[in-house]
């Protein structure tokens, strides 16, 4: 809020509606603060919004304010509370801390393609989810926000303009991969919610070469005609992915790397099994492996070997494992005094299947992955004690074969995941307690977590 301004329901010069405890402001304007809610002892981002006179976009803001009361999404900050007065309000979000993706480039440099896609994916999600409620969000490079808990949010509202999102999405691409936003001549600044203009991108030369550069000259065309639709733009983005993963794949087996990962499960209350097994994978038993699988391990690395001090700090678990034998290993929270839906716990198990003369080591490798889907999709759904277990989704570019799944208790949210490469076989559970955590933030760190480990087994290897 302005200076000056005191808003309603204010005693305490720093209480807002008898609630909101005021801490520091955001933005130089004044209007963004980081506040306390004293009543529920969590963080919140407070945001003033001038109302404009009675008239359409008086009653087009207010529209946006209502539908994004009810929308619920890990790309949206979560709208908590309205507090109004006869010439303004202020919005009561969820707090999120990060960088723009424009901070994060000037600071770190262009990204690699593989994140500017994955960036560029989960960007459209979000468009999408909220065009379906006839809420207008900007994804410039200043309203892209990434935080260090791997969400990607969209901070700004854009005034309806069609197609103005994904040109906008163009922008922040071609930002997120040379290190710089382009020159694209006139066009609609993005505002913010209380009708600031937000910044317009700096001038730069076209974009260059590289698996993006059509999908973003198509959408930084300034006839609105030649621009891609949402549903083009997904598919190039899957595609690039793709062929992205195809190239860095290749390269590693040239370099002679052994891709490696496999599963088990290992916690303190025991290990579960989630993963049952699709339609189109073969039974087990006679079905040989996959083609072009990797020479065959002699023995398993060190387990707990594989996950760095930076990688654990970046899963909220100790240095020191609480669990470590030849075959699995396991860490708990770095804090044990934090609340329980703050802690964390990791362990993982590896089986091997000895190399033989006949070289089968792996279809047997393969034939208990599939024999353990097979178990799980009988164990999917609730159980007597009222533990859910859900269907297993598959995992790409982990392995030979891989899934996931997820186990939910009264007491914890735990995310399970499988995967084989060669004659090694790992189970890993990662694991929060109290509860699911909406974001997917649990999921992805899971994904993180085996990606880790098969890079370094894949070292050594």
């Amino acid at each position: 809020m302005t200076e000056g301004t005191a808003p309603p329901g204010m005693s305490d010069p720093n209480l807002l509606a008898g609630r909101y405890r005021l801490l520091e402001r955001r933005d130089r304007a004044g209007t963004a603060w980081r506040a306390r809610d004293e009543l529920l002892n969590r963080d919140v981002t407070i945001t003033e919004v001038r109302l404009p006179p009675p008239g359409p976009h008086h009653d087009w803001l207010l529209g946006q304010i209502r539908v994004a009361a009810d929308l619920r999404h890990p790309g949206i900050a979560t709208l908590h509370d309205v507090i109004s007065a006869s010439d303004r309000m202020w919005l009561v979000l969820e707090s999120v801390e990060g960088r723009s993706l424009i901070q994060a480039v000037r600071s770190d440099g262009p990204l690699p393609s593989e994140r500017a896609a994955e960036i560029g994916l989960r960007v459209l999600d979000t468009l999408t989810v909220a065009h379906e409620r006839g809420f207008h969000l900007a994804a410039t490079p200043e309203t892209v926000l990434l935080t260090p808990d791997g969400r990607i949010v969209l901070t700004g509202v854009a005034d309806p303009v069609p197609a103005g999102d994904l040109r906008d999405l163009g922008i922040t691409l071609f930002t997120a991969i040379e290190g710089r936003a382009p020159d694209t001549g006139s066009r609609t600044v993005p505002r913010m919610a209380d009708g600031t203009p937000l910044a317009a991108p700096a001038a730069g030369p076209t974009t260059g070469s590289g698996p993006l550069a059509p999908l973003v000259e198509g959408l930084l065309s300034a006839d609105p005609a030649r621009r891609p639709d949402a549903t083009s733009v997904r598919l190039s983005l899957e595609r690039s992915l793709e062929r992205i993963a195809s190239r860095s794949a290749a390269s590693r087996s040239r370099r002679g790397l052994l891709v490696i990962v496999a599963a088990a499960t290992a916690v303190a209350a025991g290990a579960f099994w989630l993963w049952p097994r699709p339609a189109d994978l073969a039974p087990s038993g006679l079905e040989p492996v996959p083609p072009a699988e990797p020479t065959s391990f002699t023995a398993i690395p060190r387990p707990c070997g594989l996950l760095s001090k930076d990688q654990l700090a970046k899963l909220y678990l100790a240095d020191r494992a609480f669990l470590e034998s030849a075959t699995e290993c396991g860490w708990g929270t770095a804090d044990s005094s934090q609340p329980a839906n703050l802690r964390y716990l990791i362990s993982y198990k590896i089986k091997i299947f000895p190399p033989r003369s006949d070289g089968t080591e792996r279809k047997k490798a393969h034939n208990a992955f599939v024999a353990n889907l097979e178990a799980a999709e009988r164990n999917a759904g609730t159980d007597a004690d009222g533990a859910v277990r859900t269907p297993p989704a598959p995992i790409r570019g982990i392995g030979q074969e891989a899934y996931t799944g997820t186990l939910d208790t009264s007491s914890e949210h735990a995310v399970g995941i499988v995967f084989r490469m060669s004659n090694l076989l790992v189970t890993i559970e990662y694991q929060r307690g109290a509860g699911r955590n909406s974001s997917g933030q649990t999921e992805k760190d899971a994904a993180d977590a085996a990606k880790w480990i098969a890079e370094a087994l894949a070292r050594k290897g």
